[in-house]
């Protein structure tokens, strides 16, 4: 690169008044943010699950797991103690919450909180929620019918026996109820006899013919004294009693039934008795590390019922539900209609129950003891679980820490396409709508046993922040009691991420990373254009960005619910949420059959107070038997849906438009994207935008494998651009920028699957350059740091500023380090102390099985030589970049320590560390266990230990292979190696 005299003192200046203008913007908030992104608080740091396997726990290797996880950056853990299916790795602890149990748990909360760790307890073994201290009383309940036929024609006693129940449960395992002397359940209520005629198959009746004969029942005789009208009758008994479904994979003293998720009673004793347990050994909670209690996954089966379900369903429904009951079960046709209606109201009605019962309860009794209530909210819900709640409300109004879950690689998708198992924008929404802050997720599960490190992990990470993650719970940490060896026992699904993990020493920075951008977006508010109602059905789901309901690219939106729906206002064109103060131009409605008609008339109201709304329109209006104060809703469909087009569309106007998508709408607004780039129809560029003050930082991910150059468009006007980047916490300005009508336009390269905040904070824009001139479609290769503007890549480029271009021909220079290189292996592992390879390879493409088959850190050392004259321009950068390698590597150069790298590019700045004449390098690179197992499995060896025989292999997430069968993953340095000199355009001191 050559610049002239002149040139180079025109750049200093501007770079100069560049400086000087960030040092005069800095507020308070901006020093916040930006101390904070550096050195991420605890808050923000991620925690893990602690997988207790069958409550066996040596609590001398669990104080050194506790501070593993302190020196690698993470802040907590969830104690989540849970069966295994097998016993001979893995060892039967005591009860869980008995007496030694308790034991464990305290030293696991006096040892965290030496660290300033915070704690949080599953409810359980394993899951559901609930224990074998449960009485029949509190535990699950079902509904159970017997019946018999009979001919009418006059006064006749009807045995009506006690309903069998299964012996089994839907898992297909015994199941666990108390039963009496008597041979009947211990618990057990009445819930009505019905009496239903019999017609022809198939034949709907109306429910006025079905009749209610419970008052002519004797339970305790089983008898039905009834004078049976004429023609042929079906005579049901329907009881409830417990569901006997057991936990489901408990330790193995701990089994026991599951709780009624429906009962607030039984929430109460559940919680209230695992407090106690606790308080009985930690004494007052509130002064202890242990922060919350988690509730897992709902994932029970059956049929659900709870004592108190008929007359929550007679005050949300307006009718009793007794002669519906046979709907249940398939005994009668009734009208579609009917039959849909009590569906529908059913489901509601349990969806209530169990939020306000279940989450709510445990909620306020948590809070109580100075504890928070945590949990995945009825999921991960429909469509992969039939869980009978209403999310949105569930996680945002039942919980102090709603989480969701993401898993990868893995191939779980819905008919029509949904990851069913990324459960991350409907936990964002409903933490953003409620005003709730925080939105965890259950992050990285995998089947792929010890495949992946963090760069694998990372596009997921990325993926799920995008969605509006803002902490990381990594699903899991397998406690390892002394001597099981490596890589020892662990949750069959996860990331292992313990301290026998080989990269583990390394992962800090990873943790770093995950912790910087949960800071952002725990500090900040979240920024969209449109509101997307998901509609009144239960169960329900959001789905994943870009699935059941896409805005247009460069928009994003939020999830609503019906209860937040009901509490919107509308000024000045603006849509309001009042629980956070967020502001959205369009409210989009999912396409439903049939409109609640309480919706329609808050529809209306909007509508009518200047709200822009757009949607399909519905068939009808759903019957609605509680009426109360609505008014005659006739030809309302018909006058509030009008169809869009660009004449007659005109905002303020009273109306809901249909045949229009949501981004026609918005362009209509002349709304521009809040974030655009050529080719974003692709979506090679994920993003996200939040706002804190009068800062916005959009978080861009490169979604892609390869190298990215974009000249990027920001909806924002009169701010500074910086780029904050989290893998390291370095804050760069962006001296090349320029407003445009649509916003902010920059030019930004990232490499494969890097992610970055691009800022933008208030104050007196300094002189900048304005565009890069080139000849492609794309700007090059160019990075910012504090020291300037650098290109990578040949080629001829202009910087303009003003009326004013300046020239550049750049010519970065690539020197390879070419030859041998030593690599020393750890002892007892198969491999020789010391191997030259003439040239950089895999590891398994040696022909020595000890290397072939390796697992652990290597360490490469290799001497180069580096000009007394390299280059005639002092200002010159040189960087290490160490081409591929596989898994995580931590570099010195002279023996000065450069860092960790574990994500493309694997690069350093080695300007200060580089010295004329002989230079000494060393790299530490560690892999994962899986080439260790394969070979163990192949050669019989056994230099590893663990239960896992199978994994899952990347390509084929659905189909187990034994190890011997599992394919090599390359590893060590790859390369090439090289020494690369590029001239910045310098910042000056």
């Amino acid at each position: 690169m050559k610049l002239t005299t002149y040139y180079f003192c025109l750049i200093a200046g501007l770079c100069s008044l560049f400086t000087f203008g960030l040092h005069a913007q800095e507020s308070a908030i901006y020093k916040q943010m930006r101390q904070n992104f550096q050195q991420p608080p605890n808050t923000a740091k991620p925690t893990v699950y602690h997988w207790w396997l069958g409550g066996d726990v040596d609590t001398v290797r669990l104080k050194e797991e506790i501070l593993s996880f302190d020196k690698a950056g993470i802040a907590g853990f969830t104690i989540f103690e849970i069966g295994s299916r097998d016993t001979v790795f893995v060892g039967a602890g005591p009860e869980f919450l008995g007496e030694a149990s308790l034991e464990t748990i305290k030293v696991a909360v006096e040892e965290a909180g030496k660290y300033g760790m915070e704690v949080g307890l599953n409810t359980a073994s394993s899951w559901n929620a609930g224990g074998n201290w449960l009485t029949p009383k509190h535990a699950a309940k079902s509904i159970y019918q017997r019946k018999v036929n009979v001919s009418g024609g006059g006064k006749e006693k009807i045995k009506l026996p006690f309903p069998d129940i299964p012996e089994k449960d839907p898992r297909g395992r015994k199941r666990l109820i108390s039963y009496g002397k008597d041979g009947k359940p211990v618990y057990s209520e009445e819930i009505a006899v019905l009496a239903i005629p019999l017609v022809g198959e198939n034949a709907a009746i109306d429910t006025s013919l079905i009749k209610d004969v419970s008052i002519y029942f004797d339970a305790n005789k089983e008898v039905l004294n009834w004078d049976v009208p004429e023609g042929d009758w079906k005579i049901v008994r329907y009881v409830s009693s417990n569901s006997g479904e057991n936990l489901v994979l408990p330790s193995k003293y701990s089994a026991g039934p599951i709780v009624d998720h429906f009962d607030a009673d039984a929430t109460a004793f559940h919680f209230n008795y695992i407090i106690d347990r606790l308080e009985s050994k930690l004494g007052d909670l509130r002064k202890t590390s242990l922060k919350n209690l988690y509730m897992a996954s709902y994932e029970a089966r059956g049929f659900n019922w709870t004592p108190t379900l008929p007359q929550e369903f007679q005050e949300l429904n307006g009718y009793d539900l007794k002669k519906f009951l046979p709907i249940l079960f398939g005994e009668v046709s009734l009208s579609q209609e009917a039959t849909a209606a009590f569906r529908a109201g059913f489901q509601r009605t349990l969806s209530e129950l169990m939020i306000n019962n279940f989450y709510m309860k445990s909620k306020e009794i948590c809070n109580a003891h100075g504890l928070k209530n945590n949990s995945e909210a009825g999921g991960p819900g429909y469509p992969l679980h039939d869980v009978p709640v209403e999310p949105l409300k569930a996680l945002g109004k039942g919980l102090d820490i709603p989480r969701g879950e993401f898993w990868i690689n893995h191939h779980n998708f819905s008919e029509e396409g949904l990851d069913v198992l990324r459960v991350v924008k409907e936990v964002s929404s409903a933490s953003n709508i409620y005003g709730v802050g925080m939105v965890e997720m259950e992050a990285f599960t995998t089947f792929q046993q010890w495949q992946e490190g963090p760069y694998e992990m990372k596009p997921m990470g990325d993926r799920a922040f995008a969605e509006g993650m803002n902490r990381v719970v990594v699903h899991g940490s397998t406690h390892n009691p002394k001597g099981t060896g490596n890589p020892g026992i662990v949750y069959h699904a996860g990331t292992h991420y313990n301290d026998k993990r080989v990269w583990w020493k390394k992962v800090r920075p990873f943790n770093d990373y995950l912790a910087r951008i949960s800071y952002v977006l725990q500090e900040a508010d979240f920024q969209a254009d449109v509101l997307y109602y998901y509609g009144d059905t239960i169960p329900n789901y959001g789905g994943h960005k870009r699935s059941r309901f896409n805005p247009g690219e460069g928009y994003d939106f939020e999830l609503l619910n019906t209860e937040i729906l009901f509490g919107l206002e509308v000024k000045n064109g603006k849509i309001i949420n009042p629980r956070n103060g967020a502001e959205f131009k369009v409210l989009a409605l999912t396409k439903e059959h049939e409109i609640n008609p309480k919706v329609l008339s808050k529809l209306e109201q909007m509508a009518s107070s200047g709200a822009i709304i757009t949607g399909p329109k519905p068939n009808r209006i759903a019957p609605e038997r509680n009426m109360k104060e609505l008014p005659n809703m006739n030809g309302w469909l018909d006058n509030l849906w009008k169809p869009f087009s660009k004449q007659s569309f005109k905002p303020g106007s009273k109306a809901i438009y249909y045949n229009v998508s949501v981004g026609e709408i918005l362009k209509a607004l002349e709304l521009s994207p809040d974030f655009s780039y050529k080719g974003n129809g692709f979506y090679t560029l994920d993003y996200t935008h939040y706002q804190k003050g009068d800062m916005d930082f959009y978080f861009i991910v490169n979604t892609t494998g390869e190298w990215l150059s974009r000249d990027l468009i920001f909806r924002q006007e009169g701010k500074v651009p910086e780029l904050w980047n989290p893998e390291n916490g370095n804050i760069s300005p962006i001296p090349i920028y320029k407003e445009t009508a649509e916003g902010i336009s920059l030019p930004l390269s990232l490499a494969p699957h890097e992610s970055a905040f691009v800022v933008f904070k208030p104050g007196i824009k300094p002189v900048h350059f304005t565009k890069i001139a080139h000849g492609g479609i794309h700007p090059p290769k160019v990075r910012y740091s504090d020291q300037g503007i650098e290109f990578w890549e040949e080629g001829e480029f202009g910087l303009g500023h003003g009326e004013d271009t300046l020239i550049l021909n750049n010519f970065p220079n690539v020197k390879a380090l070419e030859g041998a290189w030593e690599i020393y292996f750890p002892e007892g592992w198969g491999a020789p102390d010391k191997a030259i390879f003439p040239e950089l390879k895999s590891w398994t493409e040696s022909e020595n099985e000890g290397i072939k088959y390796f697992s652990g850190t290597a360490r490469y050392e290799k001497k180069f030589i580096h000009e007394m004259h390299a280059s005639e321009y002092p200002e010159a950068k040189i960087y290490l970049d160490l081409g591929d390698l596989s898994h995580v590597a931590e570099v010195w150069l002279n023996d000065k320590p450069l860092g960790i790298t574990w994500s493309k590019p694997y690069r350093f700045d080695v300007t200060e560390a580089i010295k004329p004449g002989i230079n000494t390098l060393k790299i530490e690179v560690a892999n994962t266990w899986s080439n260790r197992l394969t070979g163990d499995a192949i050669t019989g060896k056994d230099y590893t230990q663990t239960h896992v025989n199978n994994t899952v292999i990347k390509g084929m997430p659905n189909f187990r292979v034994t190890w011997e069968n599992a394919p090599l993953i390359p590893s060590g340095i790859l390369g090439p190696v090289t020494l690369t000199t590029v001239l910045p355009i310098a910042m000056p001191k």
